[in-house]
């Protein structure tokens, strides 16, 4: 009987894996702060071979530098790295004499960045709820797609504790993933097997992803369901809003921004119709 009721309950898991949940409900799992994902997150935004977690270091010059010099930022410059993981960007800012304050929600990354930049200041909080001094930056950066993953009410918090903390006329760099991004037209459906662990769990487990779309949202989930040797099963779900040029700008006028340059990424690549990411440049107005 006992069998009989686990394949049961199993089998509703998966019915749930096929049904699409309401848009943006939370993750049954909350995975940013689990101990064991964000050594996995913190390996992954290390390796200089991928752009998993971080761009390559690389990229990661050109973009600090780039966004410096777009913005004008003189040393003593104070700049707002918000979600800085292990401060990568934050470190480099710092090398150009800004005056940079991270803010990340993984206590395991923000112990990286404080032992390898002890110039900047490194505040463990969840952006969306951070009360921060009110004009006291030149400029903020939010890089590598994180306003995809916010619900709407979050991004405009977000957006509104931004302009908030920037001074008059201050600049705010940031990037998103577009309609024509990869994933949001990835396979609906695959699975694999990690036999010795991986990046969900550091025993064997079975993982099954489900991609549903929301096209009157422009919206994709990831949603994982990861059965492990054990028997337990842990429910993910990843989130992303893919924005036009024209949805992003009308989002940040509505909250105080002027965008002043539209890019291919926060190189200040051209802008490609095509492509899958849009970096912007906007001013507090």
């Amino acid at each position: 009987m006992r069998l009989i009721e686990n394949n049961r309950l199993l089998f509703n898991r998966l019915a749930d894996l096929a049904t699409k949940p309401p848009l943006f409900e939370p993750s049954p799992a909350r995975f940013w702060n689990d101990p064991y994902i964000a050594q996995q997150m913190l390996k992954a935004h290390l390796d200089p071979t991928t752009d998993a977690a971080s761009r390559r270091p690389e990229t990661i010059e050109r973009c600090a530098a780039w966004i410096a010099e777009r913005a004008g930022l003189l040393p003593g410059a104070r700049l707002l790295d918000l979600g800085c993981g292990p401060g990568l960007y934050a470190r480099r800012f710092a090398g150009r004499d800004l005056r940079v304050t991270g803010v990340d929600f993984s206590e395991n990354s923000l112990a990286y960045a404080r032992q390898h930049d002890p110039h900047s200041t490194y505040i463990h909080a969840d952006y969306r709820t951070l009360d921060l001094p009110p004009e006291s930056f030149e400029a903020a950066v939010l890089i590598y797609g994180d306003l995809c993953v916010l619900n709407d009410a979050d991004r405009d918090t977000v957006l509104h504790n931004v302009r908030r903390a920037l001074c008059p006329g201050g600049y705010f760099f940031f990037d998103v993933m577009t309609p024509q991004h990869s994933d949001y037209h990835q396979p609906s459906a695959r699975w694999w097997v990690e036999t010795s662990g991986g990046f969900w769990k550091p025993t064997p487990y079975l993982a099954l992803l489900r991609h549903h779309q929301y096209p009157e949202h422009e919206t994709g989930l990831e949603q994982y369901l990861v059965i492990e040797d054990s028997g337990d099963v842990t429910e993910y779900r990843i989130w992303s809003h893919y924005y036009s040029p024209e949805a992003i700008t009308a989002v940040l006028e509505r909250q105080g921004f002027e965008v002043v340059g539209r890019y291919g990424n926060l190189t200040g690549a051209p802008y490609q119709p095509d492509g899958e990411w849009l970096g912007l440049a906007a001013r507090r107005m």
